[in-house]
């Protein structure tokens, strides 16, 4: 049990049950922030809040972890149209996120909030994109998620810089499955490290800033040089002070915070302004008041590593700009002053006086409109698609409508993977099933129900369902096993990572091979505990295997079609899985065992049916057909540990005469 706190259930508000929405809903988002949702509007926010904008749920979690008093779920406010903020529990101690590297105890509290957040929220597959490194633990122990690092960043150059850049960085770049970085230089920096990375640099929302507002913040008098953002180390700010020293008519305003600088010199001159931070809604305000826009950047790692996000909306006003030159920003020439020396930039000020042309204006702003947000998450949701291709879930059936039903609401409960169609095939069974899987599949639109009169057998069965399917991937489950979260996604990554596999599995707790594990538990809810502490430690690690038993099994499309349908000639079933292992050894492709993903498995809930003495002879009957065409049949084997415990039933075993 959960004890939510009453600010949860006021605030959140499902947007409908598991099973009305199932299986189609798109994927959330989660966002693992480098700055707090109100500290200054920037790259961060402005992608989640065009995420929102596309229908996706964004989750943007505190940069401030909240101490945790006994069993803490997460604090959750909504703060606009499907963006919700996110304060997670950190233990008693809470880490800083710029300093510390969490320990185990904090680890455990944020998972549980994760938790929490996740079921409570009828949460499935996510993006989670990671702002800054010190949140890679956190986001390698989260089920069913695509993780994407924005790097934006030098963070190596921060004041604040501490373990979590020096220590976790590299493990980020590592085990993250998209680089994303906002420069060409921290994509260099990215391939030295042996990562491949995407550029999307930063943009604007030209309408936020097009049309000059109804009031301005200043007075609009034809002589003010303006600048906002932070005031920080990397701005030149006796640049700023020469300049207007030079310049003693015009007005100098500087919008935005002071972070750790002196800025008394600059302040005590008597034609210049340091206004402070403004919110993001108030920037028109000002900017249009501007008649010259600077960047007076120092020359340093931080800077030389930035593309920086006011010059996109500098521009969208369709304002002069001044600024220093840099290498990230030499492709602007076009359409802004780059200057190099003290003397160079106070002629671009009394030059930008000078540039106020109708066309030039209209001129930067076509630029902005050619480099938005929308335009940066089309591209950023563009890199996310391929990782997930449709899968074709085929469940065969033949009576046992109880564990056909269980197994249907373990996948409702526990897939949640966006891109997925299920194909129930019933072979001929007399106990209900047909009717309940035709209304279970006429209620879901990416849903279809196959019945077949007769029961046909497991090869045959699976075959009607793959002809009927679409997806890149086949997934072949039996009707009598219990998913684990984000067992889908869990299954794929390994496919990614390696071209040549060509039959996927899962642990399981019984089956006939080295893919049962040493594992008890007395109810599914107990599974789920105990197999998410072992998927945990195994995760991305897979063990190569000789034969996979299709109890539950993913195939790509390409090695389908190459391969070619289940053997019918083996009947009822038994040894076509084997058979099947074969031919894809045969066509030069792996087959291994997820170690990070479990599927409980009841075993024989079909072939239990029939009597010993049918179930023999059903038995050697295929064995000997197997062996017509492979020669000698090695029977599989347990894993050491198991075979120690006794953990599972051995089909062949069982029926080895």
């Amino acid at each position: 049990m959960h004890l939510l706190p009453s600010r949860w259930r006021r605030t959140w508000q499902s947007r409908s049950s598991p099973v009305d929405d199932f299986p189609l809903r798109p994927y959330d988002v989660f966002v693992f922030p480098v700055i707090d949702w109100n500290y200054r509007f920037q790259r961060p926010q402005q992608l989640s809040t065009e995420l929102a904008r596309r229908g996706r749920r964004v989750f943007y979690f505190s940069a401030e972890l909240l101490p945790d008093v006994g069993i803490r779920s997460p604090e959750v406010d909504q703060i606009a149209p499907n963006v919700f903020l996110v304060g997670l529990p950190g233990s008693y101690s809470p880490p800083d996120i710029y300093k510390d590297i969490p320990n185990e105890l904090q680890l455990a509290a944020m998972e549980f909030g994760i938790r929490c957040l996740k079921e409570h929220r009828s949460i499935g597959a996510t993006l989670s994109i990671v702002d800054y490194p010190f949140w890679a633990p956190l986001v390698q122990r989260i089920a069913n998620t695509v993780t994407l690092y924005d790097c934006m960043d030098d963070y190596s150059s921060f004041a604040n810089a501490g373990r979590p850049v020096s220590e976790l960085e590299p493990r980020l770049f590592e085990q993250a499955d998209l680089v994303v970085c906002s420069s060409n230089r921290l994509q260099a920096r990215a391939s030295r490290a042996g990562v491949h990375s995407s550029l999307i640099r930063n943009a604007v929302d030209p309408i936020h800033y097009q049309t000059p507002p109804s009031s301005l913040a200043i007075p609009c008098d034809g002589r003010t040089v303006g600048y906002h953002g932070a005031i920080a180390e990397w701005i030149d700010l006796d640049l700023l002070a020469y300049a207007a020293l030079r310049l003693p008519d015009k007005h100098f305003v500087l919008v935005g915070g002071v972070q750790g600088v002196d800025t008394s010199p600059l302040a005590a001159l008597p034609n210049t302004t340091l206004v402070g931070e403004v919110p993001y809604q108030r920037l028109p305000e000002y900017l249009h008041a501007f008649d010259v826009c600077v960047l007076p950047y120092r020359s340093c790692h931080r800077t030389l590593a930035a593309d920086p996000l006011k010059l996109y909306e500098y521009l969208a006003a369709g304002k002069p700009v001044v600024a220093t030159r840099l290498p990230e920003i030499e492709r602007l020439s076009q359409h802004i002053t780059l200057t190099e020396t003290r003397e160079e930039f106070v002629q671009g000020i009394k030059d930008g006086f000078q540039d106020h042309t109708a066309s030039k204006g209209a001129a930067r702003q076509a630029f902005a409109r050619s480099h938005t947000w929308s335009q940066r998450c089309d591209a950023m949701e563009a890199l996310v698609q391929p990782f997930f291709p449709k899968v074709s879930l085929i469940i065969l059936a033949h009576n046992n409508l109880s564990f056909t039903e269980s197994t249907l609401r373990s996948i409702e409960r526990f897939s949640g993977y966006p891109n997925l169609e299920i194909i129930l095939v019933d072979n001929g069974s007399t106990d209900g099933t047909p009717a309940y899987c035709a209304s279970w599949a006429a209620a879901r639109s990416c849903a279809k129900a196959i019945l077949n009169p007769v029961n046909s057998g497991f090869a045959a069965g699976n075959n009607l369902g793959a002809r009927a399917s679409t997806g890149d991937y086949l997934l072949l489950l039996n009707n009598d096993v219990y998913v684990t979260d984000g067992w889908i996604s869990g299954l794929l990554y390994h496919f990614r990572q390696d071209r040549r596999l060509g039959l996927l599995g899962p642990v399981t707790n019984a089956s006939g091979n080295e893919s049962v594990i040493d594992i008890n538990y007395a109810d599914m809810e107990e599974m789920a505990i105990r197999a998410r502490a072992y998927t945990r430690q195994r995760r991305r690690c897979r063990t190569p295997m000789r034969a996979i038993h299709f109890f539950c099994v993913m195939i790509p499309r390409s090695v389908w079609n190459l391969v070619g349908e289940l053997d019918e000639g083996f009947g009822l079933g038994m040894f076509e899985d084997d058979d099947y292992s074969a031919r894809v050894c045969q066509a030069g492709y792996q087959i291994a065992c997820a170690e990070d993903v479990f599927v409980h498995h009841h075993q024989a809930a079909s072939f239990g049916q029939l009597p010993d003495t049918v179930q023999q002879e059903l038995f050697l009957r295929n064995r000997r057909y197997f062996e017509s065409k492979w020669g000698p049949w090695t029977p599989p084997v347990y894993r050491e540990e198991v075979r120690a415990n006794g953990v599972g039933r051995e089909r062949v075993n069982r029926l080895r005469p």
